[in-house]
């Protein structure tokens, strides 16, 4: 399989669980925008992306997906132009970047993150009332070992989210990356 198939399969896997898991609920809200309260200071860090906002008994309910299926597979090595990959097994909600190398500047991820979550609602619903966008970035961190760590969900985004961040990635000079679950630590 291809990069781009694994990152799709992966993909249905996730929508397939949430399409049920809004099956199952109609009185709220779909994916609302949330700026959370933290000590971050970059706000585009700070934006999520609720899976499920609803009212009942006149008190707010907030509800996450606890999707817990996802393709699992072999590492499997990729070459995305100058860019190694090492792709492992991952979750749409929840996958994690490391590569080895730091990185001051991280208004390349600003700026993906700000095209794929779409702050102001301008992307219209799919039929299945999905709005395509990613769920939340989190920042660059770095660890003891020059290895510098980030965490994406992917929400309803499509698999040109994942292609372009890995695009993005590879303009910034990194040569080898890891994309998996459990890598944040």
């Amino acid at each position: 399989m291809d990069i781009r198939e694994i990152i799709e399969r992966q993909r249905e896997a996730y929508l397939k669980q949430l399409t049920k898991f809004y099956s199952e609920r109609t009185t709220g809200a779909k994916e609302i925008l949330l700026e959370l309260n933290g000590d971050e200071k970059e706000r585009i860090f700070k934006l999520y992306r609720l899976d499920y906002y609803e009212q009942v008994d006149g008190q707010g309910k907030p509800t996450e997906l606890g999707a817990d299926t996802y393709l699992n597979h072999e590492p499997t090595n990729y070459k995305f132009g100058q860019l190694s990959i090492e792709l492992n097994p991952f979750f749409w909600h929840g996958c994690d970047f490391a590569f080895k190398q730091e990185l001051t500047d991280v208004d390349w991820l600003k700026n993906w993150t700000r095209k794929w979550i779409d702050e102001e609602d301008k992307k219209p619903t799919d039929t299945n009332g999905l709005s395509g966008v990613i769920h939340n970035v989190t920042r660059l961190t770095s660890t003891t070992n020059n290895e510098t760590k980030f965490s994406v969900d992917f929400g309803s985004a499509d698999v040109d989210s994942v292609v372009g961040l890995i695009e993005t990635i590879e303009k910034q000079g990194i040569r080898e990356l890891k994309i998996g679950f459990e890598m944040i630590g």
